[in-house]
Parts: C-alpha cells; structure tokens; sequence
C-alpha cells in the first residue's frame, strides 16, 4: 500500500475537532501523535511508501526529522508572504498519488489518502477527481479524514467505492496535547468513544 498525507490540512481540521472536546483547552498545545496515526492507517499490511506534504513555517525542523526517521518521505513548501498556504502543496501530493498509481498500474493495490479536502471537483482537479483516476485503474481506496470537516463528496464516494475513516473515532489516540493530556502511547491504536459532534 502506498499513504499519502496531507499534513496540514490534518492538522488544522484537529484543531477544530479539538474546540469542540476540549474547549477549555489552548489551541497551541494541540498535537498529532503522529506514529499512532500512521498505525491507524497502516494496521498489519505492508507500505511500500509514505509521502506526506506540508508547509514550513511551522512546526519546527525536529518534527519533519522524526517523520523522515519514520521513513516518511517529506515535501515541505513556504507558504505565501501573508501565511497562506500555497495550492502547490495538495498539488504535489496529488502529483505523486498519480504517478504512484501508473508506474504501478500493473501490480495495484491500495492507496490511503490523509485528507478531507476534496476542493477543485467541478474542474476535474483535486484528491477526488484523482482518486476517482487511481480507482478505474483498478487500485483499493482508502480516505482518512475528520469528518467535521471532510468534504462531503470526497466522503461520499470513498463510503461508496473503497474505506473512508472518521477520525474523530480515534481522537484520543492520534491526538495530545503538550504538557497536559497524553495519549496512548502503545503501537496498538484503539477507537475512542465515538464522538458526537
């Protein structure tokens, strides 16, 4: 199987998830447990590999070292001089998902996608057209997302044609917050009570 992730949109839909259960909490303390987040998605099989997008600045360059030490294959862009982040960064992502999906089109098998931004559809562009792509080649496709903020039609048909996973079910396991709430630290990531939202 291969992962592609998109880091910032992970993080930032957590953030809203976050205001909802923990709403005394500051939103800095936020973070994602990152190793327990990848063993979510992988369970027991085999990654071939891991590609995971994000934007600098922040977090600092101690968190992209522990991902590439995971073996996760690191895409960093600047975000814009007023703080945006830049499309190239889903773009990217989804370049790769693409060319995954060829270079292997004799041999496919799954690819899990870390997301729940599903924008650029009516254009025939974004992670929905694309995996709507990588799906008629004959690949297994598998959607991670917080749903509060999943796009609707990008949950929709990963529901319909392959997996889509809340993320909210396992919260209190991919989640913690620095100096207060740990989480579970094991390898073994085991659902939360779900949430209502």
């Amino acid at each position: 199987m291969f992962i592609f992730w998109d880091n910032s949109n992970i993080h930032i839909s957590g953030l809203r998830v976050m205001e909802q259960v923990e709403p005394d909490k500051p939103r800095e303390l936020f973070r994602t447990n990152f190793n327990n987040l990848l063993q979510l998605v992988k369970k027991d099989r085999n990654i071939e590999k891991i590609y995971l997008s994000g934007s600098v600045p922040p977090p600092s360059n101690s968190v992209w070292d522990y991902l590439k030490n995971m073996g996760i294959s690191v895409q960093l862009l600047d975000k814009t001089a007023d703080g945006v982040e830049q499309e190239s960064v889903d773009m990217s992502l989804q370049t790769m998902m693409l060319r995954t999906a060829i270079d292997n089109a004799a041999n496919p098998s799954t690819i899990a996608v870390l997301t729940g931004d599903g924008a650029g559809k009516q254009l025939g562009e974004g992670f929905l057209s694309d995996l709507k792509r990588i799906k008629k080649l004959g690949w297994n496709i598998e959607v991670y997302a917080w749903e509060i903020s999943c796009n609707r039609y990008l949950k929709e048909y990963a529901e319909q044609n392959g997996l889509f996973v809340p993320l909210e079910n396992y919260y209190n396991s991919i989640t913690f917050l620095k100096r207060d709430r740990y989480n579970d630290s094991g390898s073994n990531v085991r659902p939360s009570t779900p949430l209502v939202i």
